[in-house]
């Protein structure tokens, strides 16, 4: 009989009502299944416990740096860095000043076992729309290029450019006028990590 059609007939017995010695063989086939699949995936047994040290590291990592900001989300976490840290107006030279946040942003994408990290960028309203995604993708290009070589693996990098498609902050007050604190978070680089696979 094979492994599934075991599982299958176990699954029969304990919705049935029988001994939980059968159930406890039931929930040791399972964890042997699930370690098998996860093994053949080349993941890691316990990826609970990888999911939640990723988590622990990023949280860690803001803690330590007042230029990031990290939202979690069902199925990624998005680690922001402001634009104004790692360029100057106008380039898509990453500045001196940022290099120790991006290499910890480095080791953290190799750390990753499993998916692909998206860094998105991103751009505040002035300027031509089309000027801007291509700015924000320079940035992003730039951006990968430098984690690259400094350890983080190509393959397991995607970069788009996405403008001023999607602010979070306003980039104008109420009454219309400028409102340069929200241009500067508009300003920013994201890195979409995946947390699961």
């Amino acid at each position: 009989m094979s492994k599934f059609a075991r599982m299958a007939a176990l699954a029969v017995l304990f919705s049935t009502g029988h001994s939980s010695a059968e159930a406890l063989d039931y929930k040791r086939e399972v964890r042997d299944l699930k370690a098998t699949i996860l093994n053949l995936k080349g993941l890691p047994q316990d990826l609970d416990s990888t999911v939640s040290a990723l988590s622990a590291r990023i949280e860690d990592l803001a803690s330590n740096r007042s230029d990031l900001t990290v939202h979690q989300e069902d199925n990624v976490v998005r680690v922001s860095m402001t634009g104004d840290v790692l360029f100057d107006f106008d380039k898509a030279d990453i500045r001196t000043v940022a290099e120790p946040t991006l290499k910890e942003i480095a080791r953290l994408i190799a750390s990753i076992p499993v998916g692909k990290t998206v860094i998105e960028g991103h751009t505040d309203s002035r300027g031509l729309d089309s000027y801007n995604r291509t700015l924000s993708l320079r940035r992003t290009k730039a951006v990968a290029t430098w984690l690259v070589a400094h350890g983080a693996d190509r393959k397991k990098l995607s970069v788009v450019g996405l403008g001023s498609s999607r602010p979070v902050a306003p980039n104008e007050s109420d009454g219309g006028s400028d409102n340069p604190e929200g241009r500067a978070l508009n300003r920013r680089v994201e890195f979409v990590l995946p947390r699961t696979q």
